[in-house]
């Protein structure tokens, strides 16, 4: 398992992700796992919009993403 961090707003955020085979699987902070198949992306680049979508969703629904 790998980990990655994206700053928003000043604020560091992290979740960890790993690939199975073709399949990226993103463990956001919440607890929710993401999905996507890789077809020949850069797995870490293909995890970083999962967090950036968790951090925008969370955000505006005014709640304080679990670091």
């Amino acid at each position: 398992m790998q980990q990655f961090s994206l700053v928003h707003e000043g604020i560091t955020h992290y979740a960890d992700y790993e690939v199975c085979d073709d399949t990226l699987l993103v463990y956001l902070p919440n607890g929710e796992i993401r999905r996507t198949e890789l077809r020949g992306l850069d797995a870490e680049s293909a995890a970083r919009p999962h967090l950036r979508s968790y951090v925008k969703n969370t955000q505006a629904h005014g709640e304080i993403p679990d670091n």
